[in-house]
């Protein structure tokens, strides 16, 4: 296989991968997120839908108590959505790899952010959380595999 028909078949696979994964990461936003733990007080724990649970982190950042304590981390996980969604029409503008891959470690520490939080309160995720954070791996994984010229496409 020749280097050019190697890194046209990556440039392809980032492409499939970056599209499959904002499939899976929009089909997320649809299904349970997460639940409080139960208890033997609350045995029948709220289940929130994804798009239930961006709308509650990202409108409380405006909240300044939610700032100054625990749930400051469920006001970073709130800024995943926005952030990632700025990346992607980046990947349009191959000159801001360095951005989109500096984008792209806050993301990866805003999701880890979102992991303590959840030991913290506590909270299970369910398969929302799963794929939303599935989806927004793939869509991410393209920055380890491009080289640091980016290609004509930006993928």
């Amino acid at each position: 296989m020749s280097l050019s028909t190697r890194s046209a078949a990556v440039t392809r696979t980032i492409l499939i991968s970056r599209i499959a994964g904002f499939c899976i990461y929009v089909a997320a936003f649809f299904l349970p997120a997460c639940r409080e733990a139960a208890t033997p007080i609350n045995s029948n724990p709220d289940v929130l839908l994804g798009s239930r649970c961006a709308w509650i982190t990202l409108v409380n950042t405006w909240n300044p108590e939610m700032w100054h304590s625990q749930y400051f981390l469920a006001i970073l996980s709130g800024w995943i959505n926005p952030l990632l969604l700025l990346y992607m029409i980046f990947l349009f503008f191959p000159k801001l790899i360095w951005l989109r891959r500096i984008m792209a470690g806050i993301i990866l520490l805003f999701i880890a952010g979102t992991w303590i939080l959840f030991g913290m309160i506590p909270l299970v995720p369910l398969i929302g959380h799963v794929l939303w954070i599935a989806g927004i791996l793939m869509i991410l994984a393209g920055e380890v595999f491009t080289r640091k010229e980016a290609g004509p496409t930006g993928v």
